[in-house]
């Protein structure tokens, strides 16, 4: 069950949006399976040893998950581009150490990696945060049962051990859910791979199998409806819960506690063919149960490498087919891998052989990939002499006259050169796997900056640029004002500015005056304004994201920077930034595709997309703030390049590069000016 729930969830299935619970159920199953095992030996020994279940852990799940690493590594290499199989093969390292977790949480608590596509490894992050909690458990529980005695000698486990055993999980599960809920309220990409919020998961299934004595007197009755409302549960959660839904929480509280009663209604018999055991144990739920380890490993990959490997998202038939492959794949390996070893290498000595040969293809492989990822790469940014002597990739300014429909000469002959069909150039600045890179100089000091996964609304109060100067530029808003950074810096440098960044990426302008979104980015936007107001700058340049598609988000994302821009006029002169139209695709993927040019990557735009750019513009107008117009420096009549002379104009779909922010200072310096002569 648990399984399928994320399986058919990964695929699309529309009825099921809440399926991830499955990752919840099999933890309270292996918090349940893992315990009465550590159990039984310390009834039948009087001890645990550490030695034997690692190596029993080792044996049972090492050689799927290496097989399942080594085949991704390598389809990854022949499937995908080298930035993004460069970035599956560093992952299967993180597996492979049983780390994945810790790296999908940084990666999801930065804010411009949120909208790069999955890892073909990500679901490896179960994995490792359950190995973590069997790190620390078995240990944990011996302690607890038999103390600190070194001796080794039978030693009973009665009723007021189990009892003080009982005690410690439920005190400890009790923490780690408080803990889950506090940080699911804050930090809710870091909460939903910690160890530390998901401990009480495994906990829970721990508690039962202590409990499972006294739970096999409950009643048939009652047991035959806690297996009902467990599984109901457990399905209310999978068609309920959805991707906004905050996890895990207390929210994890529905599928985990659902699938305690259906365990506990199958500690002993019901005699009753109404029992929901009985569904639980048809044939082809067993199947699919004795081979749910492999099925998972193998489904997630084969989803991703197929899309990745398409270049767009597949449709529900096409990713239900390769769910049918996944489980064959998972038959395969389940009968020729994983049910092998696990029967024949009983010894230590075979598991470790085991062990080394498993690590050993894991690393071998992903250090054949990266050498060959790496030459790839080289291959890639090398440009023909020819061309490296006629236009190195160096920062040179961009040409500052403004052409027709206010664009610039160098946007204007990349757009020409994309309706021509010409090849994308060589030599691209930046390195194309460094897109979201900030050169040193456009860095900010630590806490400079407020990031999206942070609760606080306040960040610390930084002047760059010039600092001495008496002259004061404000720049605030979120990461669409962020970007125009290094160009606020090169001017500020020019001009004898001091820089103040006020910014907070992920609350855009629509969170600002609305009850949309985390409730910091009201409280950010509040106080935004009172520094502003201590402040009293010269200037205030306001920038923020405004989605080019007419829509009630968009209308309020105009409707926030018009009012952010109105609450700052009676501190000094106001400039708005305009937000220009960006890419209908990732840039990197785009340029690294089989067939790439300079038309396929570049995004036209329908005219009424344009508006809401205009509106903003009139808005600012009318309301006696300067208006700086960016269309220019990126889009010419409606259409938008990835690449603009040989530089690469933006990090993601929707933020310009540092590369290119600094390369257009000079055209956003004058129409700084510009804008300024009306505010």
């Amino acid at each position: 069950m648990a399984v399928l729930l994320v399986a058919l969830t990964h695929a699309g299935v529309g009825f099921l949006p809440g399926g991830f619970v499955g990752v919840d159920v099999f933890f309270v199953l292996s918090g349940f399976l893992i315990t009465g095992l550590l159990l039984a030996e310390a009834r039948a020994k009087g001890s645990v040893s550490l030695v034997d279940f690692y190596v029993r852990r080792a044996r049972r799940i090492l050689p799927a998950a290496a097989l399942t690493l080594l085949v991704t590594d390598v389809s990854a290499f022949y499937l995908l581009n080298f930035v993004r199989a460069r970035d599956a093969v560093q992952d299967s390292l993180y597996a492979a150490g049983f780390s994945a977790n810790f790296r999908f949480s940084a990666r999801g608590i930065d804010y411009f990696a949120q909208g790069q596509p999955p890892s073909p490894l990500l679901h490896y992050w179960s994995l490792a945060v359950e190995e973590q909690f069997y790190f620390v458990w078995p240990a944990l529980l011996s302690l607890v049962l038999f103390g600190f005695a070194l001796k080794r000698r039978h030693r009973s486990v009665g009723t007021r051990q189990l009892r003080r055993l009982l005690l410690v999980v439920v005190s400890l599960a009790a923490i780690s859910l408080c803990w889950s809920m506090r940080q699911t309220a804050t930090l809710p990409a870091a909460a939903y791979f910690s160890p530390l919020t998901r401990a009480w998961e495994l906990g829970l299934g721990a508690a039962l199998a202590v409990g499972a004595s006294s739970l096999a007197r409950v009643p048939s009755a009652v047991r035959l409806a806690m297996g009902w409302a467990g599984l109901a549960a457990i399905a209310a959660a999978a068609v309920g819960f959805t991707a906004q839904t905050p996890f895990p929480g207390y929210a994890a509280l529905l599928p985990t506690v659902g699938t305690a009663l259906a365990i506990a209604a199958g500690i002993g018999s019901t005699h009753s063919r109404l029992a929901a055991e009985r569904l639980l144990s048809l044939r082809p739920m067993c199947i699919v149960g004795d081979r749910s380890y492999a099925f998972y490993l193998w489904h997630w990959p084969v989803l991703i490498l197929a899309a990745g490997y398409a270049g767009h998202a597949l449709s529900l038939p096409a990713k239900l087919g390769l769910l049918v492959g996944a489980f064959l794949l998972s038959c395969a390996s389940y009968a020729l891998v994983e049910n092998p070893i696990r029967h024949r290498a009983r010894s230590r000595a075979a598991t470790g052989a085991v062990f080394a040969v498993s690590m050993a293809a894991v690393l071998g492989s992903a250090g054949i990939c990266l050498g060959a990822i790496a030459r790839e790469q080289q291959r890639f940014e090398t440009p023909p002499a020819s061309a490296a002597l006629a236009a190195p990739a160096t920062l040179v300014s961009t040409r500052t006259t403004v052409g027709a429909d206010g664009a610039l000469p160098d946007v204007v002959a990349a757009v020409q050169a994309a309706q021509r069909g010409d090849p994308i150039p060589s030599g691209l600045t930046p390195p194309i796997d460094h897109l979201g890179s900030i050169p040193a100089q456009y860095a900010m000091p630590r806490g400079c900056i407020s990031q999206d996964a942070s609760s606080k609304s306040t960040s610390k109060i930084c002047r760059v640029g010039r600092p001495a100067s008496r002259k004061l530029i404000v720049l605030i808003g979120d990461s669409h004002a962020m970007m125009w950074l290094p160009a606020v810096l090169e001017m500020a440098w020019l001009d004898d500015w001091a820089v103040v960044p006020i910014l907070r990426t992920g609350c855009m302008p629509n969170r600002w005056v609305t009850g949309e979104g985390p409730a910091a980015c009201r409280l950010w936007y509040h106080w935004a304004i009172g520094q502003v107001s201590r402040l009293h700058p010269t200037v205030t340049l306001v920038g923020g994201s405004v989605p080019e598609r007419q829509s009630p988000v968009a209308r309020a994302a105009t409707d926030g920077v018009i009012a952010m821009a109105s609450a700052l006029r009676p501190f000094g002169s106001v400039v708005v930034i305009g937000d220009p139209e960006s890419l209908s695709q990732s840039p990197l993927d785009c340029l690294l595709s089989r067939h790439a040019s300079m038309a396929t990557c570049t995004t036209t735009w329908p005219s009424s997309s344009l508006r809401l750019y205009d509106a903003v513009a009139a808005r600012a107008k009318q309301l006696g703030a300067g208006f700086l117009a960016t269309r220019g420096f990126v889009c010419f009549d409606r259409e938008c390049p990835a690449v603009i002379g040989h530089t690469i104009v933006y990090r993601d779909n929707n933020h310009v590069t540092a590369a290119y922010s600094a390369q257009v200072a000079d055209a956003f310096r004058a129409g700084f000016l510009q804008a300024l002569k009306t505010s």
